[in-house]
Protein backbone atom coordinates (compact mmCIF):
# COMPACT_ATOMS: atom_id res chain seq x y z
CA UNK A 1 0.00 0.00 0.00
CA UNK A 2 1.41 3.37 -0.97
CA UNK A 3 1.37 5.94 1.82
CA UNK A 4 0.69 9.58 1.19
CA UNK A 5 3.66 11.82 1.82
CA UNK A 6 1.69 14.67 3.40
CA UNK A 7 -1.37 14.32 5.60
CA UNK A 8 -4.22 16.75 5.07
CA UNK A 9 -6.72 18.38 7.41
CA UNK A 10 -10.30 18.23 6.11
CA UNK A 11 -13.05 20.24 7.78
CA UNK A 12 -16.74 19.42 7.15
CA UNK A 13 -18.79 22.19 8.74
CA UNK A 14 -22.06 24.10 8.24
CA UNK A 15 -25.63 23.76 9.47
CA UNK A 16 -26.69 21.10 6.95
CA UNK A 17 -27.00 17.34 7.34
CA UNK A 18 -24.14 15.31 5.97
CA UNK A 19 -20.96 16.30 7.79
CA UNK A 20 -20.49 13.00 9.62
CA UNK A 21 -21.87 11.16 6.60
CA UNK A 22 -19.21 12.79 4.42
CA UNK A 23 -16.47 11.87 6.86
CA UNK A 24 -17.66 8.26 7.03
CA UNK A 25 -17.78 8.08 3.24
CA UNK A 26 -14.11 9.06 3.21
CA UNK A 27 -13.46 6.38 5.86
CA UNK A 28 -15.00 3.77 3.56
CA UNK A 29 -12.81 4.96 0.70
CA UNK A 30 -9.70 4.77 2.90
CA UNK A 31 -10.62 1.28 4.08
CA UNK A 32 -10.89 0.22 0.46
CA UNK A 33 -7.16 0.97 0.21
CA UNK A 34 -6.49 -0.88 3.49
CA UNK A 35 -5.72 2.27 5.44
CA UNK A 36 -5.72 2.14 9.21
CA UNK A 37 -8.50 4.39 10.53
CA UNK A 38 -9.71 5.66 13.92
CA UNK A 39 -12.94 7.54 14.65
CA UNK A 40 -13.47 9.59 17.82
CA UNK A 41 -16.94 11.08 18.22
CA UNK A 42 -17.08 14.14 20.46
CA UNK A 43 -20.39 14.93 22.18
CA UNK A 44 -21.97 11.69 20.95
CA UNK A 45 -23.05 9.03 23.40
CA UNK A 46 -23.42 5.26 23.23
CA UNK A 47 -26.68 5.44 21.26
CA UNK A 48 -26.90 2.68 18.67
CA UNK A 49 -26.30 3.96 15.15
CA UNK A 50 -26.01 2.20 11.83
CA UNK A 51 -22.40 3.28 11.40
CA UNK A 52 -21.37 1.86 14.79
CA UNK A 53 -23.11 -1.42 14.01
CA UNK A 54 -21.45 -1.57 10.60
CA UNK A 55 -17.92 -0.84 11.76
CA UNK A 56 -18.15 -3.13 14.79
CA UNK A 57 -19.39 -6.02 12.66
CA UNK A 58 -17.28 -5.63 9.52
CA UNK A 59 -14.23 -3.67 10.72
CA UNK A 60 -13.82 -4.52 14.42
CA UNK A 61 -10.15 -3.48 14.25
CA UNK A 62 -11.16 0.18 13.84
CA UNK A 63 -11.02 2.29 16.96
CA UNK A 64 -14.52 3.82 17.07
CA UNK A 65 -15.27 5.62 20.33
CA UNK A 66 -18.01 7.87 21.67
CA UNK A 67 -16.56 10.63 23.84
CA UNK A 68 -19.65 12.44 25.03
CA UNK A 69 -23.01 12.41 26.72
CA UNK A 70 -25.16 13.05 23.65
CA UNK A 71 -27.24 16.14 23.03
CA UNK A 72 -25.84 19.08 24.97
CA UNK A 73 -29.33 20.05 26.14
CA UNK A 74 -29.21 16.96 28.34
CA UNK A 75 -27.72 17.52 31.81
CA UNK A 76 -24.20 16.37 32.54
CA UNK A 77 -20.55 17.35 32.43
CA UNK A 78 -20.29 17.80 28.67
CA UNK A 79 -17.17 19.93 28.97
CA UNK A 80 -15.46 17.31 31.15
CA UNK A 81 -16.20 14.58 28.61
CA UNK A 82 -14.97 16.79 25.75
CA UNK A 83 -11.72 17.54 27.63
CA UNK A 84 -11.14 13.83 28.31
CA UNK A 85 -11.85 13.08 24.66
CA UNK A 86 -9.47 15.80 23.54
CA UNK A 87 -6.72 14.35 25.74
CA UNK A 88 -7.06 11.06 23.86
CA UNK A 89 -7.28 12.77 20.46
CA UNK A 90 -4.24 14.99 21.17
CA UNK A 91 -2.15 11.93 22.03
CA UNK A 92 -3.32 10.13 18.90
CA UNK A 93 -2.27 13.01 16.64
CA UNK A 94 1.30 11.84 17.12
CA UNK A 95 1.07 8.28 18.46
CA UNK A 96 -1.58 6.76 16.16
CA UNK A 97 0.23 4.70 13.53
CA UNK A 98 -2.67 4.87 11.12
CA UNK A 99 -3.54 6.88 8.07
CA UNK A 100 -6.80 8.65 8.94
CA UNK A 101 -8.16 10.04 12.20
CA UNK A 102 -11.72 11.39 12.30
CA UNK A 103 -12.60 13.86 15.07
CA UNK A 104 -16.37 13.91 14.64
CA UNK A 105 -18.24 16.90 16.12
CA UNK A 106 -15.06 18.49 17.51
CA UNK A 107 -16.12 21.77 15.83
CA UNK A 108 -19.17 21.87 18.10
CA UNK A 109 -17.06 21.18 21.20
CA UNK A 110 -14.87 24.11 20.14
CA UNK A 111 -17.78 26.45 19.39
CA UNK A 112 -19.28 25.72 22.82
CA UNK A 113 -15.91 26.56 24.44
CA UNK A 114 -15.53 23.05 25.84
CA UNK A 115 -12.05 23.01 24.27
CA UNK A 116 -9.47 25.74 23.68
CA UNK A 117 -9.32 26.65 19.97
CA UNK A 118 -5.65 27.66 20.06
CA UNK A 119 -4.62 24.42 21.76
CA UNK A 120 -6.54 22.27 19.27
CA UNK A 121 -5.20 24.18 16.25
CA UNK A 122 -1.62 23.96 17.53
CA UNK A 123 -1.93 20.21 18.08
CA UNK A 124 -3.45 19.70 14.63
CA UNK A 125 -0.65 21.69 13.01
CA UNK A 126 1.99 19.73 14.92
CA UNK A 127 0.50 16.28 14.26
CA UNK A 128 2.48 13.50 12.62
CA UNK A 129 3.06 14.85 9.12
CA UNK A 130 1.60 11.86 7.23
CA UNK A 131 -1.59 11.65 9.30
CA UNK A 132 -4.80 12.72 7.57
CA UNK A 133 -7.42 14.21 9.89
CA UNK A 134 -11.07 14.98 9.31
CA UNK A 135 -12.87 17.31 11.72
CA UNK A 136 -16.64 17.73 11.57
CA UNK A 137 -19.41 19.74 13.14
CA UNK A 138 -21.24 22.98 12.66
CA UNK A 139 -19.79 26.35 13.67
CA UNK A 140 -16.14 25.60 13.01
CA UNK A 141 -14.05 28.42 14.50
CA UNK A 142 -12.30 30.76 12.05
CA UNK A 143 -8.87 29.68 13.33
CA UNK A 144 -9.59 26.06 12.45
CA UNK A 145 -11.00 27.00 9.05
CA UNK A 146 -7.80 28.91 8.36
CA UNK A 147 -5.46 25.94 9.00
CA UNK A 148 -7.65 23.37 7.22
CA UNK A 149 -6.49 22.15 3.81
CA UNK A 150 -10.06 21.50 2.67
CA UNK A 151 -13.25 23.08 4.00
CA UNK A 152 -16.72 21.94 2.96
CA UNK A 153 -19.49 24.19 4.23
CA UNK A 154 -22.59 22.00 4.15
CA UNK A 155 -25.73 24.14 4.17
CA UNK A 156 -29.30 23.15 4.92
CA UNK A 157 -31.69 24.00 2.13
CA UNK A 158 -34.57 21.78 3.21
CA UNK A 159 -34.91 19.21 6.00
CA UNK A 160 -37.69 16.75 6.93
CA UNK A 161 -37.53 18.02 10.53
CA UNK A 162 -39.15 21.24 9.28
CA UNK A 163 -42.24 19.10 8.56
CA UNK A 164 -42.08 17.40 11.95
CA UNK A 165 -40.38 14.25 10.64
CA UNK A 166 -37.88 13.01 13.23
CA UNK A 167 -34.54 11.31 12.55
CA UNK A 168 -35.01 7.87 11.02
CA UNK A 169 -33.08 4.71 11.74
CA UNK A 170 -30.93 3.79 8.76
CA UNK A 171 -31.00 7.28 7.23
CA UNK A 172 -30.05 9.74 9.97
CA UNK A 173 -28.56 7.37 12.52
Amino acid sequence: MAKLEQGMLYNYTGNGKGKTTGALGTVLRALGYHWKVAILQFLKDDRVTGEKLFFREYFPEILFEDLGLGFTIKPGDHKGFALAGWKKAAEMLNSFDGDLLVLDEINVALSLNFLAVNEVCKALLNRRKTLNVIVTGRDSPAELLEISDLVSDIQEVKHPYQKGILARKGMEY
